[in-house]
């Protein structure tokens, strides 16, 4: 069996759900043929960067720029069309060289190519659009796809609402096998007892240091996303610095400028590149200080830690922030004229506050995730080995006739997959 999964690195949360797709359908069968491509760069090998570098100025400097664009492009709801012949002829021509029984999506440019593919050759394979965000942008939704990766119970309301003959699996975003497998080491139970035992007359964490002293040190981990974008951040390092018995750690991510002005500036303030060990400084942390992006949301769900979300200026974001606002798993700073320092201080110091947002987390993990990825991946593989077993590997057997399909499978051939 051959998967071929889809994705860009607008930003790195649509990569990072490609990778845990990946590693999970390698998980279950080390035997399976795993293409990973990011199309953009596919499409565009001379000026991708140019295109990445331009989209991370824009959604850095010119937010303002970029949510217009998001909401107009929601509007339009725009396809690739004949008009796109290029494109699409370069799509056509990856599907011969590598003919995938499976094509997994996790940006919506890809899910819309791949889509337009089918529309156009007849071909069956399987599409499958994975939803990074918790709101739905139409960008995700086409008439060709066949299953659906939701990260919400809403979500997956409102696509049956819409009408779609799709599957639809309640998911949450895709963590990688670091997170889940964090989860199956360590009980809830010894989790919270791990984070808030609490000391009656400080009101500070009880975890021990190495030589057995307790510890009433706070661990703030601050992280900007994959471009180590945040607002405000200098101001907020500063204070943090300043708060006692703060312990603060910065993950820059591709933010070589922001590393090189805050590494070895202050001991109290550890400060890191892009790291591979996330889960483990996640679940080592008291509380997360981030952007509001989907998959960090949903890693963060994973480790049971709060989140502190300052300002959110990027559509997508701003509806991920106010959902995860309204599930309580977030305390966020949406006013301007907030006082950001005060009210996350507040958090810090208020241990009460910070044992309900863990339980937020792990209540809204459960209600938001009724299909696990491992069994997501089964149901994905049964339909690829299905699409195999029917179509062979020849030009005239990837494109059969209405007739042939129907005479296949007893019926519309538009529907074997359901």
């Amino acid at each position: 069996m051959k998967v071929m999964i889809l994705s860009g690195r607008f930003g790195f949360g649509h990569e990072m759900a490609a990778n845990a797709i990946r590693e999970e359908f390698e998980r279950q069968d080390c035997q399976i043929e795993m293409i990973q491509k990011d199309l953009l760069a596919y499409f565009y090998p001379h000026i991708n960067r140019l295109i990445y570098g331009g989209f991370s100025l824009v959604a850095e400097r010119c937010h303002g720029i970029y949510n217009l664009v998001y909401r107009l492009s929601e509007r339009m709801n725009a396809e690739i069309r004949q008009g796109g012949s290029m494109l699409y002829f370069k799509f056509k021509k990856m599907m011969e060289e590598e003919q995938p029984d499976l094509i997994v999506c996790t940006h919506p440019i890809c899910v819309k190519a791949a889509a337009f593919y089918k529309a156009k050759t007849g071909d069956q394979v399987p599409l499958v659009s994975c939803i990074t965000d918790t709101s739905i942008h139409m960008g995700w939704v086409a008439e060709q796809v066949d299953t659906y990766l939701v990260p919400t119970p809403e979500m997956k309301e409102h696509l049956i609402r819409m009408g779609t003959w799709a599957d639809v699996l309640v998911t949450g975003i895709p963590v990688r096998q670091q997170f889940l497998e964090w989860e199956e080491r360590e009980s809830e139970e010894r989790r919270m007892q791990r984070l808030y035992e609490m000391d009656m007359d400080t009101g500070m964490d009880l975890e021990r240091n190495e030589d057995g002293r307790p510890s009433a040190c706070k661990r703030v981990l601050v992280m900007g996303g994959g471009l180590g974008i945040m607002p405000g951040l200098e101001g907020l390092l500063e204070s943090l610095h300043q708060m006692p018995d703060v312990h603060t750690t910065v993950i820059t991510g591709k933010n070589q400028n922001l590393y090189q002005r805050w590494a070895g500036r202050f001991a109290d303030i550890e400060v890191l590149g892009y790291v591979e060990d996330i889960a483990d400084r996640m679940k080592q942390s008291d509380l997360v200080i981030t952007k509001a992006g989907g998959i960090t949301m949903y890693e963060l769900i994973h480790s049971r830690v709060p989140m502190f979300i300052i300002h959110p200026f990027l559509e997508q974001e701003i509806m991920n922030a106010r959902y995860a606002s309204e599930r309580g798993i977030a305390k966020v700073v949406w006013r301007q004229e907030e006082d950001v320092i005060q009210e996350l201080q507040d958090l810090l110091t208020d241990p009460e506050k910070l044992e309900e947002i863990q339980r937020c987390m792990l209540r809204a993990g459960k209600e938001m995730m009724d299909t696990g990825l491992d069994e997501a991946v089964r149901e994905m593989s049964q339909k690829a080995d299905r699409y195999r077993s029917v179509f062979r590997y020849s030009a005239a057997d990837r494109f059969p006739s209405i007739c042939q399909m129907q005479t296949e499978f007893g019926g519309s051939g538009r529907h074997y997959l359901v």
